[in-house]
C-alpha cells in the first residue's frame, strides 16, 4: 500500500472516530440535559386560568392568572424564580411562534397570591395593532385552540368573552376595548 494511500486511511478514520465522539457527545448531553419539572408545563397543569386583555391605545394589557392545587403552589414556591423564568420564557415564545406581526411583549411581571394559590403574569402587548384600530389576536387564540366565531365567544359592544375548558382546565378569556368593536376569526377591529 502506497504512503499516499495509508495517510488517507488514517485521515477517514480520524474523522470517523471524530464524529462517533461528537454523536456520542450530544447523545449523553440530550439524555442529561436538566429537564423542567413536570409541574412546569404550566397550563396543562393549573386549576384555573383567567385571562384579561384590554386595549389602551396601540397596547394590549395582559393579565393571565392561573390557579393551582396546594400540592403544586407550594412546588411552584420553592422555586420561585425558575417558574417565574419558565413561565415568561413560555410566554415570550407562544408570542413569537403564533404572532403575526409584531407582537411583543414589555414590562412583564409574575406574582404570587399565596392566599389564592394563584400565580399572575402581567405585561404589555406591543405590535398586536396591524393598523389604526385592527388588532390581531393570532399570538393569544392559536395556542389554545380557539377561534372567536368557531368556539362562540359571547359579545357585547366593546367586549369578547369566552368560558369553557382547555385540555381539561376551566378557562376564561375578557377582551376589552373602549370603543365598539367587530371581529372575525382571530382580528378585532373599530366598528
Amino acid at each position: 500500500m502506497s504512503r499516499k494511500a495509508f495517510t488517507k486511511l488514517q485521515a477517514a478514520f480520524a474523522i470517523a472516530i471524530i464524529i462517533c465522539i461528537v454523536v456520542i457527545g450530544v447523545s449523553v448531553w440530550w439524555i442529561t440535559k436538566p429537564k423542567p419539572s413536570p409541574l412546569f408545563h404550566l397550563k396543562e397543569n393549573a386549576a384555573k386560568i383567567n385571562i384579561k386583555v384590554e386595549a389602551e391605545g396601540a397596547v394590549l394589557h395582559y393579565r393571565e392568572e392561573l390557579f393551582w392545587s396546594d400540592a403544586q403552589f407550594s412546588e411552584i414556591l420553592r422555586n420561585e424564580n425558575e417558574f417565574e423564568s419558565n413561565l415568561t420564557e413560555q410566554f415570550n415564545e407562544s408570542l413569537s411562534m403564533y404572532g403575526e406581526h409584531e407582537e411583543h411583549a414589555v414590562n412583564v411581571n409574575v406574582t404570587f397570591n399565596e392566599a389564592e394559590k394563584s400565580t399572575t403574569l402581567t405585561c404589555d402587548i406591543e405590535g398586536a395593532m396591524i393598523n389604526s384600530d385592527y388588532f390581531t389576536f393570532r399570538w393569544l387564540l392559536d395556542p389554545l385552540g380557539l377561534d372567536f366565531i368557531v368556539n362562540k365567544f359571547q359579545e357585547s359592544e366593546k367586549e369578547l368573552f369566552w368560558e369553557g375548558t382547555i385540555k381539561g382546565v376551566p378557562t376564561s378569556i375578557i377582551i376589552s376595548f373602549p370603543f365598539p368593536i367587530n371581529h372575525c376569526h382571530a382580528h378585532v377591529w373599530r366598528k
